[in-house]
């Protein structure tokens, strides 16, 4: 029975022994300072504690303060943040210094690990971190890795806020239809283009979309506004009352850019008179689109910016080239469509009709042809649609 009561005692003053160990408190430190140099205050707490402290070179500077039974590491900090100086426990005693990478201590000071990115780039997250802090990271612009070294408590910080920058990005779905109406027909028809007829059992919904059915739920079907469009202008267009020149779809990331160019490239060789060479020229006419996106909620804040160019004179010896541009910033709901109208293009053309070689004889053939001017105008619409994903 004694031998076992023992063997217990032994066990539990052992447990508590590892416990403490484990816990390896601080001694505590108790001065005040007055207008004390910092190097004389880590002199006084190692006499204090018995723990040895090492300033280096950089360390110099005057502090007051009363400190009383705190922590060692806690009164470190308190005699050292005014100045910008930091610390580091190596083995059995503390090196203090400045952080600043120039310094020669600073291997000593600082704590190295890698981080590998999963959604973001280490650009985007050196051009989101604070300027103090992009000192201590390094990664190329476009890749997904970061080497940071920093003392302990900045190198705590900075993975917590790339840990919170290396997020997944949301994603926007666009659908953008550009198409030139006739102006005639788009008068005629006015807000009938985007007319939208309502049937029995028909419900509206805030993000532009109807559905629509048959009670009891036997039959339901859903639509858009910007489907009903699009069958529209595709009729318009059977008419040759309009040209639809692009409907895509694009995905882009929250805060990326998307671009849609319509229209026509030639390359020009153009000859330089005076020292005798010739230099290639790319030309483009037609309308470029730029959309970029910005998640704010349940809906997208959308900047559009549509250039339009086109030839003013094509004549080799005298090519220009006359350009239009916009730019808006519009809010919307997911799923709602944006217009931007106003854009008008001049159409002219010659047409001639003759009776075959009678409208060729000099003097009497303007009485076997006939000759027509053809001018129109046409209106650039633009149709900007974006979905969250």
């Amino acid at each position: 029975m004694k031998k076992r009561i023992c063997a217990f005692v032994f066990f539990a003053v052992l447990s508590l022994s590892l416990v403490a160990g484990a816990e390896d408190p601080q001694p505590l430190v108790n001065l005040f300072l007055f207008e004390t140099s910092i190097r004389d205050a880590l002199t006084e707490i190692t006499m204090q504690t018995g723990v040895n402290i090492i300033p280096d070179g950089t360390v110099d500077g005057i502090v007051t303060v009363d400190i009383q039974d705190v922590p060692l590491e806690q009164a470190l900090k308190m005699i050292l943040i005014g100045g910008g100086f930091t610390f580091r426990r190596i083995d059995d005693f503390y090196l203090v210094g400045l952080p600043d990478p120039r310094s020669t201590t600073f291997g000593s000071l600082a704590e190295t690990q890698i981080v590998t990115l999963q959604h973001v780039t280490a650009g985007q997250v050196l051009a989101a971190l604070p300027s103090f802090l992009t000192s201590y990271v390094k990664g190329e612009k476009e890749s997904r890795t970061l080497t940071i070294t920093a003392p302990p408590n900045e190198l705590e910080r900075i993975l917590e806020l790339v840990s919170s920058l290396d997020v997944s990005q949301r994603q926007v779905e666009i659908q953008v239809i550009v198409t030139e109406v006739s102006t005639k027909a788009l008068k005629e028809l006015g807000f009938n283009l985007f007319e939208f007829t309502f049937g029995a059992g028909t419900t509206w919904n805030d993000n532009w979309t109807a559905s629509f059915g048959l009670g009891g739920g036997l039959l339901s079907l859903e639509t858009t506004l910007l489907g009903n469009l699009l069958l529209n202008l595709k009729a318009l267009e059977e008419n040759q009352e309009a040209v639809i020149h692009a409907d895509p779809r694009v995905l882009v990331s929250d805060g990326q850019s998307a671009h849609l160019f319509v229209g026509d490239r030639q390359i020009l060789l153009l000859a330089d008179s005076n020292d005798k060479t010739t230099r290639v020229e790319r030309v483009e006419v037609g309308m470029d689109l730029k959309v970029t996106p910005h998640i704010l909620g349940d809906e997208v804040l959308l900047t559009i910016s549509p250039e339009m160019s086109h030839f003013v004179s094509e004549s080799k010896s005298n090519l220009v080239v006359k350009q239009s541009s916009v730019s808006t910033t519009v809010k919307l709901k997911d799923g709602q469509t944006a217009v931007l109208a106003g854009m008008t293009l001049k159409e002219s053309g010659d047409q001639t009709k003759k009776v075959p070689i009678l409208g060729d004889i000099p003097i009497i053939r303007w009485l076997f042809r006939t000759d027509t001017t053809r001018a129109a105008d046409k209106e650039l619409l633009i149709f900007v649609t974006p979905a969250i994903i």
